[in-house]
Parts: structure tokens; C-alpha cells; sequence
């Protein structure tokens, strides 16, 4: 029987109402599968927040996940309320937004994130992969595996910088892409077909490429620190 993502979820959320009753605040789908994008190999990101988080919990929550069929694409995150609503709020942009509803509401659990906290978040995810595709760069020894996984995080960096330059969050890397130009818009071309694009011949111009539009985007905070 083929994966069926909604049949998935729908026998998650009783196995979750059964187990926790009045503890599960909570389900919520983010990823590929929320975006409509996933494929074959694809997670199922799940996030479950729980009136209060125990060991117990976990442990119960780790039994339902071997109970269910294509267990081994469960994937996701699991908190407690307190937990959640004291999280550093530059962490939540993506969860915030990118999560969708499955039980309850996330605007209930948590309140989104400043345009200030946006930035600061998205500064150090720029930092991040900075480091990594200079670090690499210089020192691995297989350049087209690393690049693909650089080039993933860019959609969410780009996906980010596009909400603060215009107050809208785009879902899906297609939608955004029709919003870009100039190099955000072949940096997201790579990062979509990333997988056919990158390959052993042009993997030393792409991660000079991907430094470049690093190095620019940085150059955009500073003055604001």
C-alpha cells in the first residue's frame, strides 16, 4: 500500500487523543509534506506540544510512533507548553508560520515573532552557512554532497529575507520563486533542483557562487547590530 499522508495523520491524532487525552494541546505538520512538496524519500515532520512534558511522555509518544505503519518516516518535534512559550523567540519564525494545523491552533500556544527577532534569526542562519560552505569549501572531500545540503537551507534564508522586505510568508519554494530576481532567484533555482544541477564539475563554481550571495546578504545588516 502506498503512503498516504493524511491516513497517517489521522491515525497519529487518535493514537495521540487515546494516549494523552486532556495533556495533547497540539498537532501540527511542517515540512515538505506541508508544503505539498515532498517526495518518496520525504519525513513526515510532526510537531506535538503537550500541556506538560513528563520522561513518561516521551515514552509513551516513542510507543506510538513504533505502532505506526512507515514508522521509519516519522520525524519531528515534541514539547511541553511551558517549554514552547519560552523558547527564544528568534528560533520560532519558521515554526510559527511554516506549521500547519492539524489539532488546535499554534497561534493559541504561541505568539509570533518581532520583525526585529526575524532579522536576528535570520542573520545567524546566514552566519551559520557561511561558516559551513567556507569550512567545506576548503576541507571536504566530496564538494557535490556538502553543496546539496547547503543549498537546502538557502530557501528558508531567502524565505525569511522575503517575508521582512514585504511582510508576506511564502510556503513553497515554486510560489517564491516567481517573487524573486537577479541572484536570489538563481540561488533558489539551484537550491530547487539541486539534486540534478549540482554536480562534480560545476560544484567548485557553485559554492564560490553561494559564498558571494552569503557574503552580500551580510553585508545587508551592517549598521543594524
Amino acid at each position: 500500500m502506498d503512503f498516504n499522508i493524511s491516513v497517517w495523520l489521522k491515525e497519529l491524532e487518535k493514537k495521540l487523543k487515546e494516549t494523552f487525552k486532556n495533556n495533547l494541546l497540539y498537532i501540527g505538520l511542517q515540512g515538505s509534506y506541508a508544503r505539498c512538496e515532498a517526495d518518496k524519500n520525504s519525513d513526515v515532520d510532526v510537531v506535538v506540544i503537550l500541556n506538560s512534558l513528563s520522561i513518561k511522555d516521551l515514552l509513551a509518544y516513542k510507543s506510538i510512533i513504533n505502532s505506526m505503519p512507515y514508522k521509519e518516516k516519522s520525524c519531528g518535534f515534541v514539547s511541553g507548553k511551558e517549554e514552547i512559550q519560552n523558547w527564544s523567540k528568534e528560533d520560532l519564525f519558521q515554526f510559527f508560520y511554516d506549521t500547519k494545523n492539524i489539532y488546535g491552533k499554534i497561534e493559541d500556544i504561541i505568539t509570533p515573532p518581532s520583525i526585529e527577532e526575524i532579522k536576528k534569526s535570520n542573520k545567524q542562519a546566514l552566519e551559520n552557512l557561511y561558516h559551513a560552505a567556507v569550512h567545506s569549501y576548503l576541507h571536504s572531500e566530496n564538494l557535490q554532497e556538502v553543496l546539496v545540503s547547503l543549498y537546502k537551507t538557502t530557501f528558508f534564508i531567502l524565505q525569511t529575507k522575503y517575508f521582512i522586505q514585504n511582510g508576506e510568508y511564502i510556503r513553497t519554494k515554486q510560489e517564491l520563486l516567481s517573487k524573486l530576481s537577479g541572484l536570489d532567484k538563481e540561488i533558489l533555482t539551484v537550491c530547487i533542483n539541486k539534486n540534478l544541477v549540482i554536480t562534480c564539475d560545476n560544484a567548485g563554481h557553485l559554492y564560490l557562487q553561494l559564498v558571494d550571495w552569503l557574503q552580500r546578504n551580510l553585508k545587508e545588516f551592517i549598521g543594524e547590530a
